[in-house]
C-alpha cells in the first residue's frame, strides 16, 4: 500500500513539474515580447529624432541662404541703380552636400514711392520631396546720387 502511495505522489509531481516549465517558457516568451516592444519604440523614436534633427538642418540652411540673397540685393542696389534681380544655383557640394539650392532674387518699383520692393525666394534641397521654401518681402529706400 505504501508502494502506491509513493507512485502516487511521483506522477502528480512529474505533471506539478511539467506545469512549473509550461509557466517558466509563457513568462519567458512574455517577458521576451515585452522587451522586444520597448527596443521598437526606442528606434523608432531614434529614427523620428534623426529625420527631425535634418529637417531643423535643412531648414536652417534655408534660412541661411534667405539672409544671404536679402544682404546681396541690398548691396547690388546700393552700388547699382539698374539691378534688378538674379538667380542663383547652388551646387550640393557647395552647401551640405545633400542636395542643390536656389535662391532668387526680384526687384519691383513701387509706384509713386521713393523705394523698391525686393522679394528674395530660397530653396533647399532643390526639387526634393523633403524640399524647403522660405520667401522674404521687404522695401529698399532708392539712394540719390551724392555730388
Amino acid at each position: 500500500m505504501n508502494m502506491r502511495v509513493r507512485v502516487r505522489r511521483r506522477s502528480k509531481s512529474r505533471a506539478h513539474t511539467g506545469e512549473r516549465r509550461g509557466t517558466v517558457l509563457v513568462a519567458a516568451i512574455v517577458c521576451l515580447l515585452v522587451v522586444m516592444g520597448i527596443l521598437g519604440s526606442m528606434l523608432k523614436g531614434t529614427l523620428l529624432a534623426h529625420r527631425q534633427l535634418h529637417r531643423e538642418r535643412d531648414l536652417r540652411q534655408t534660412e541661411l541662404l534667405l539672409q544671404a540673397g536679402s544682404d546681396r540685393a541690398v548691396y547690388r542696389l546700393a552700388n547699382d541703380a539698374t539691378y534688378r534681380g538674379e538667380s542663383w544655383n547652388l551646387a550640393a557640394d557647395t552647401i551640405a552636400d545633400k542636395g542643390k539650392g536656389r535662391v532668387t532674387i526680384e526687384i519691383m518699383p513701387i509706384d509713386g514711392q521713393s523705394a523698391r520692393k525686393v522679394q528674395v525666394v530660397a530653396e533647399y534641397p532643390l526639387e526634393g520631396e523633403t524640399s524647403i521654401r522660405r520667401s522674404r518681402t521687404f522695401q529698399v529706400p532708392i539712394q540719390k546720387p551724392q555730388e
